[in-house]
């Protein structure tokens, strides 16, 4: 008995230790511009309003973690990974992700003591701006790789008009627009305060006139042989609503026109990574969700709709699939 309680202590170390490393990553990008020059312990309690002593532990912690480096004696900065990630360009959002992150610990237990998970409009946008490009350099560079392994999807997008299902918060469809000035787009988004965030990023980026944000559930949508191309994020549609949805998406299309799609989780190989899947996957059923739907099952999901399959991609940037009306 007592190896046995050893044990869980160790697992509650490692957990607890996660949850302590997440805190510690959330500091770390509040001190992100600051720590991106060299700094000593002195600067860093100054800016931080800390004692000399707790800003020597945070930055000792910091280095311990590999999201800060000593560079000089005494003097620190983020590693440039870190940096890189918490950079204004950069095409993911990191504080999103942190947050996204406490949210799936609350919605872990939910799912665990009801098997039911609800999903509030504000934990719909901090889901929406993790999964999301930030239009910026770093995006535009992501964008331009699916445009070089998919050619068609960037042809149908330059002249065309494409349909954005599960918008978001708009971060693939805003960031193509600003590459592409004769982009015409319409985005279906269910829950008013994403698509509100949508809608500020387009009046920033100036795009406004050539992207039409719609707050609506995508089955309600109606325009019959209107669009060139569409793109489904489906990991976001409740099992419910998936048939009607794609029925939709064929209805809105063309004929021969193009509907993408993206995988968006996997099952690890092998047992690294298995533990955070399973409760990644029970929070998603709870909300019932589809996860880590296989790229085969997703295809011919869509071939029920009516789609059939050009080609599938696995590329850096994410397992895809190309179809047509």
């Amino acid at each position: 008995m007592q190896y046995a309680f050893m044990g869980i202590e160790e697992l509650l170390a490692r957990w607890g230790h996660g949850a302590q490393a997440l805190a510690l990553l959330s500091a770390a990008q509040e001190l992100s511009v600051f720590l991106r020059q060299e700094r000593d312990a002195a600067a860093v309690a100054a800016y931080a309003r800390l004692t000399p002593d707790r800003a020597a532990d945070l930055l000792t912690a910091l280095v311990a973690h590999d999201l800060a480096e000593e560079v000089d004696d005494g003097r620190f900065r983020l590693t440039p990974a870190v940096a890189a990630a918490l950079a204004d360009d950069a095409p993911g959002d990191l504080p999103a992700r942190i947050a996204q992150a406490r949210l799936l610990a609350r919605q872990t237990e939910a799912a665990v003591r009801t098997g039911v998970v609800e999903q509030s409009p504000a934990d719909a946008l901090t889901v929406a701006r993790a999964n999301a490009f930030r239009p910026g350099d770093g995006a535009r560079a992501v964008v331009t790789k699916i445009f070089e392994a998919v050619p068609e999807v960037a042809d149908a997008m330059a002249t065309g008009r494409m349909l954005d299902v599960g918008s978001g918060v708009g971060g693939f469809v805003l960031t193509a627009a600003t590459m592409l000035p004769d982009l015409r787009a319409t985005t279906l988004e269910v829950v008013p305060e994403v698509a509100a965030v949508a809608r500020e990023r387009a009046a920033t980026l100036g795009v406004t006139d050539r992207v039409d944000i719609r707050v609506q559930d995508a089955r309600d949508f109606d325009e019959p042989d209107a669009y060139d191309i569409a793109f489904w994020a489906q990991p976001f549609f409740p099992l419910p609503a998936r048939e009607a949805t794609l029925a939709m998406i064929h209805r809105s299309l063309h004929a021969g026109g193009l509907l993408l799609l993206q995988q968006l989780d996997f099952p690890p190989d092998g047992r690294a990574g298995l533990a955070a899947f399973t409760l990644r996957r029970m929070v998603a059923r709870a909300q019932g969700l589809p996860f880590a739907r296989p790229m085969a099952e997703l295809v011919a999901e869509a071939a029920g709709a009516g789609f059939a399959l050009i080609r599938e991609l696995d590329e850096d940037f994410g397992r895809m699939a190309l179809l047509h009306r």
